[in-house]
């Protein structure tokens, strides 16, 4: 991550079976990466997670 400008955001984009895995991170890690997360549901939905 390159990157140091405060506008620059990520997103990880992972399939329902992986929430789990990406939510054992924590949050205000998350938040401190600028890396917004967001679910593939099952029937190919797509919606943010809680930060």
């Amino acid at each position: 991550m390159a990157g140091q400008d405060a506008r620059i955001r990520y997103a990880l984009v992972v399939p329902s079976s992986s929430v789990k895995a990406v939510q054992r991170r924590p949050a205000h890690v998350r938040a401190l990466l600028r890396i917004d997360v967001y679910e593939v549901t099952d029937d190919n939905g797509v919606r943010p997670l809680p930060a």
